[in-house]
């Protein structure tokens, strides 16, 4: 009876072990993914950071650096920031670094180098702007979390530049533009891929990491070796991503007026357009009542009671191209490493008319004839006049501007008769005060490190 009795409760448990598992088959969830190809995060992570780039550039960098300025008595042209002016950076550029780590990972259990190569890129692209925003980051233990890294130590900012630089140089050396990549088939939102367009954009981005470093010999070395290190030769090249405006590629901005209301472009941006007589002053602002590009002063104390010129609510409607990284910006690389002596002096000039010509036709409009005969706009051997040649370049390209004039102090912008005293545009962000509460321990190590947690601390590679 004992057996009989045992044995019949075997069978019972057996039989509740294969219900469970029966009842566990029948109520997966089809659509949730146990496995994901490094492709498929691909898009998101393009689109997501482009979309976000934009709008840092309209929401920030735009009134920081002259392009608009709004009619509110504060703001960024008067220099007034806030703890929290530099979250989203720090949110939204974590968030897709954790989807481009996976990308990283998963290309290595798939075995495509080409897409290791891509989030090596994309890591390089991310963690720049990270470090130029605030300083020392997060970085050999970001992103970390499943492995129970929940406080992560922040990286000085110097290691984490020469890990960039490494990355980068290990994603040319990976790029095999003989092998497609395999699961982007129809074309990923930034090349269709491209894969030897993915290289150029790599090495591009490694030029402008050498130049804001100081590395004046490798960039020399990969200015002079194209074959080793392609780089962007045409408009054709630049990382400028197509926003189609429909779902579920929709732009920017969601109320076209939430881009022009209430702002007007400023004195110092028109001005110079004018000036070149520049077609791009047709497209990035509107005519005044007579039909005239007329600035505001940037950080006014008393608003001007003439009429003036608002922001082209065209530029901010999709279809549209969102900058990543231009030819133009490239050549003014060039420029700049001529004027300086790092190459031949003699390349200044004529990298310096390729960026301007690239500039102005990347947003679709002719460079008119004897623009470059113009002694306003002409290349006249200083570096000031390849930095505000290159201020233009890098309209809507999320912090650059602002990157470029803290590493040089060019152009030279003017100051706001209402800027309060005391206020200075800022060489870094304060880390978000989130970090008191979630990451004390790393928080402090930081701050001790940097000497502060102030918007008057130099990263190392401001001037």
């Amino acid at each position: 009876m004992k057996l009989k009795t045992l044995i019949l409760s075997c069978m019972a448990s057996a039989g509740v072990l294969t219900a469970c598992s029966d009842f566990d088959a029948i109520n997966k969830n089809p659509d949730l993914l146990e496995t994901v190809n490094p492709g498929t995060m691909l898009d998101p992570v393009l689109y997501d950071m482009a979309i976000y780039n934009w709008q840092r550039y309209n929401s920030f960098t735009g009134e920081l650096m002259q392009y608009s300025s709004s009619s509110s008595s504060g703001g960024y042209s008067r220099y007034y920031f806030t703890e929290s002016a530099g979250t989203g950076v720090w949110s939204n550029y974590y968030t897709c670094l954790s989807n481009i780590k996976e990308i990283e990972k998963q290309a290595a259990v798939y075995n495509v180098p080409n897409y290791r190569a891509i989030a090596l890129t994309l890591q390089g692209w991310v963690m720049q702007m990270l470090v130029d925003t605030f300083g020392d980051v997060p970085y050999s233990e970001a992103c970390r979390a499943e492995e129970g890294i929940t406080q992560p130590a922040f990286d000085d900012q110097r290691s984490i530049y020469t890990a960039i630089i490494e990355g980068l140089k290990e994603a040319n050396d990976l790029y095999d533009e003989s092998t497609a990549l395999t699961y982007n088939t129809s074309g990923e939102l930034l090349y269709g891929s491209d894969v030897a367009k993915w290289h150029k954009f790599n090495n591009s981005l490694l030029l402008r990491v050498l130049l804001r470093a100081g590395e004046t010999g490798q960039l020399k070395s990969i200015l002079e070796n194209p074959d080793m290190y392609p780089v962007f030769e045409s408009n054709d090249d630049g990382a400028l991503l197509s926003i189609s405006g429909t779902f579920p590629q929709e732009g920017p901005v969601t109320r076209p007026q939430d881009f022009y209301i209430a702002r007007s472009a400023t004195q110092f941006f028109v001005d110079n357009l004018n000036a070149w007589g520049d077609p791009r002053v047709a497209l990035f602002t509107t005519p005044t009542e007579a039909g005239e590009y007329v600035g505001v002063p940037s950080g006014y104390e008393t608003a001007p009671d003439y009429d003036v010129s608002g922001l082209n609510v065209a530029i901010a409607t999709a279809p549209m191209k969102i900058n990543l990284m231009s030819y133009a910006e490239v050549e003014f690389i060039r420029a700049e490493a001529a004027q300086r002596g790092i190459i031949a002096s003699s390349k200044a000039g004529p990298a310096y008319n390729r960026g301007v010509q690239a500039a102005i036709e990347q947003w679709g409009v002719e460079m008119p004839a004897g623009y470059l005969d113009n002694p306003a706009a002409a290349y006249d051997g200083t570096l000031e006049r390849i930095m505000l040649q290159k201020y233009y370049a890098l309209f809507f390209c999320d912090q650059q501007q602002w990157f470029e004039y803290m590493r040089t102090g060019l152009p030279a912008i003017p100051r706001g008769d209402g800027v309060p005293d005391g206020n200075e545009i800022p060489h870094r962000l304060l880390y978000p005060a989130s970090l008191q509460r979630s990451n004390m321990k790393g928080y402090q190590a930081a701050v001790e490190h940097m000497g502060g947690d102030d918007y008057d601390i130099k990263l190392f590679w401001q001037r």
